[in-house]
């Protein structure tokens, strides 16, 4: 299993970052534009850093090309025109299948810009489609993707590692079906569960340990500490 590590360029609360990523078992590192500043800040040297640059520290960028020139450093930079048709993190993902990855944690990909975060979510559903595995993490939330028809149809979270207080199941396609969630405040049996519907919203694990299934359709898998 390649578990590629994707910092990107939206808002990253350091001090989460710091905590989280040495929980994590992963191989490679992709900095994408911003997430250059990130990981200079983590002390995280990335595989790939990758972007149009337009909002990272240019002095920093020449830093590490500087670094590489000088073979102090073993990385790859890529740089892109700002006018494109994929956003940044959009190439990441496009590099994270190319290396094979089976799994992609991102981190930085939320903050205010909410066309960049809606993006980044709908990135979960290309990770799947692609055989990949994708949890986006910030110090609030964690998100993933379930899928009935390809990829992951459940998630199983212990109450020990759960992301806060609430768990809430978002329906992507118009509708989900077969929904099963096991172990919580309000439990399901197969039902079906219509997209803007507040049905599955703001659930609580109560057991050991809860199973989220999804039997048709896409939905995504929110845990919310505030």
């Amino acid at each position: 299993m390649l578990h590629i590590l994707v910092i990107t360029g939206g808002y990253l609360d350091i001090s989460f970052a710091k905590e989280y990523i040495e929980t994590l078992s992963y191989d490679k590192v992709f900095a994408v534009d911003r997430g250059l500043e990130y990981a200079d800040e983590l002390g995280v040297v990335p595989d790939l850093i990758l972007g149009d640059f337009d909002t990272a520290s240019s002095e920093i960028l020449k830093r590490y090309e500087q670094r590489i020139e000088n073979e102090e450093l073993n990385s790859e930079i890529v740089k892109y025109p700002t006018r494109k048709d994929l956003t940044d993190s959009a190439l990441a993902l496009n590099y994270a299948k190319e290396y094979g990855a089976s799994k992609v944690t991102m981190i930085g990909a939320t903050g205010s810009r909410i066309d960049h975060v809606l993006s980044n979510i709908g990135l979960l559903i290309y990770a799947n489609d692609n055989h990949m595995e994708c949890i986006i993490a910030d110090a609030n939330n964690r998100i993933q993707l379930i899928c009935g028809e390809k990829g992951k149809n459940e998630c199983v979270i212990r109450k020990v590692e759960q992301w806060g207080k609430y768990v809430s199941v978002i329906p992507v396609s118009p509708y989900i079906a077969h929904v099963t969630l096991e172990g919580v405040e309000y439990p399901l049996s197969n039902a079906t569960v219509a997209q803007g519907l507040s049905l599955t919203v703001s659930n609580e694990i109560k057991e050991e340990a809860a199973r989220f299934h999804v039997g048709e359709g896409t939905a995504l898998i929110i845990e919310s500490k505030d």
